[in-house]
């Protein structure tokens, strides 16, 4: 525990203390709330997984089609490339139908200025300093 747990502006997320001009209930109501809106909304970030899955798909479905067809290796090794990008393009539609619309309903969440206390400032900070303060301390890295 230091001087600043008990601080109006200061409070402590996730094991480290954070420092706002709001005050300690209201910003940590604003962190909260566009953390949430972030899990909800992650879903939608992982387009790339399926791209990937695509494309190693229609490379492998390239590959196999020119083995067992027998075809001289060179004809499907250029080949490769072909069946990747149709591979990527398919995994993104096949991700598009089932995420849906990757516009979120509703835009992020805003939140005040906050900075992390670092370890220095929260050893050296007086608990009676101002938000501006421990801001202005937080941002250099130390107290000044």
């Amino acid at each position: 525990m230091s001087d600043l747990d008990n601080h109006p502006n200061v409070f402590r997320f996730e094991g480290r203390l954070w420092v706002s001009e709001l005050p300690k209930d209201e910003m940590r109501r604003q962190l909260l709330e566009q953390r949430s809106w972030d899990a909800a909304t992650a879903r939608q970030e992982r387009w790339w997984i399926a791209i990937a899955i695509g494309a190693g798909l229609g490379v492998a479905a390239t590959l196999g089609i020119g083995i067992a067809t027998g075809v001289a290796p060179t004809a499907y090794l250029l080949a490769l490339p072909l069946g990747f990008g149709v591979g990527a393009v398919l995994g993104a539609l096949v991700n598009k139908r089932i995420v849906g619309d990757s516009v979120p309903p509703t835009p992020r969440p805003t939140i005040a200025t906050l900075r992390r206390v670092p370890k220095s400032v929260e050893r050296r900070a007086p608990a009676d300093a101002t938000a501006a303060d421990l801001l202005a301390w937080s941002e250099q890295g130390f107290v000044g």
